[in-house]
């Protein structure tokens, strides 16, 4: 992790999903806008990191900095530098949590 140029403190970022991946099927689009509070991200010095063993970056934002990864060899492995629960609600969940449930009752 980096401190970012610019924070992301209290801020909403848009992202764009790689298609094909589990990112991209559970918003069924290819951008969304996302809420965040965060100050640091992938250093891009290990950015490669991000597309290897298995991983795959699922979501970037606009000066393509990662902003999620995910695995393909794991039923529900992802990993965002935004935060799906500051835009879920009761009666309707962020995406990623409805994904995260179906492939926990799948277990």
């Amino acid at each position: 992790m980096t401190l970012l140029a610019c924070s992301l403190r209290d801020s909403q970022i848009e992202v764009g999903f790689t298609p094909g991946t589990q990112l991209a099927r559970l918003h069924d689009s290819s951008r969304a806008l996302e809420r965040t509070t965060c100050s640091y991200g992938l250093d891009p010095t290990f950015a490669s990191i991000a597309s290897q063993h298995a991983m795959v970056v699922g979501a970037s934002d606009a000066t393509g900095e990662v902003r999620a990864v995910e695995r393909s060899d794991h039923p529900f492995f992802v990993a965002t530098l935004y935060q799906p629960q500051l835009s879920s609600a009761i009666g309707n969940p962020h995406p990623i949590w409805k994904g995260f449930a179906r492939a926990a009752q799948g277990r």
